[in-house]
């Protein structure tokens, strides 16, 4: 597993649209102040039958970090109680771990091949 930091859009951006498109809306405040949002992401090493067939493809997911919580005012674009994602401000030991046992291994369980189910899997981490 991995851990990757993103930035939510670019500050320039171009749009090609054909003439009837509407314009795509920034979702952020401004352009100089642009939120970032951290992914964990885990894969593992793919698996092949004996013809070179593909029974696991090694993906498993990526999770972000976000939070919903209800929006305290309204606004032209949303009422007042409306649901919004937003990223988390700090990751924690705390929060990693709350991860792991919430969403990676419940994944890791639903994806491994059945094959390969009684075998020991460890998750590897860099040093983050």
């Amino acid at each position: 597993i991995d851990e990757k930091w993103f930035n939510i859009t670019r500050k320039n951006e171009r749009y090609y649209a054909v003439p009837d498109e509407e314009q795509p809306e920034r979702t952020c405040k401004s352009k100089n102040h642009i939120p970032k949002l951290m992914i964990l992401s885990a894969v593992a090493r793919p698996s092949f039958d004996s013809q070179g067939n593909c029974t696991f493809d090694g993906k498993i997911g990526c999770f972000p970090f976000i939070r919903f919580e209800a929006a305290k005012r309204s606004s032209v674009n949303r009422p007042v109680g409306t649901i919004e994602m937003k990223p988390l401000d700090s990751v924690t030991k705390d929060v990693i771990r709350e991860y792991m046992i919430e969403k990676v291994l419940p994944a890791i369980r639903s994806k491994w091949p059945a094959e390969d189910a009684h075998k020991t899997i460890f998750i590897q981490q860099d040093n983050a």
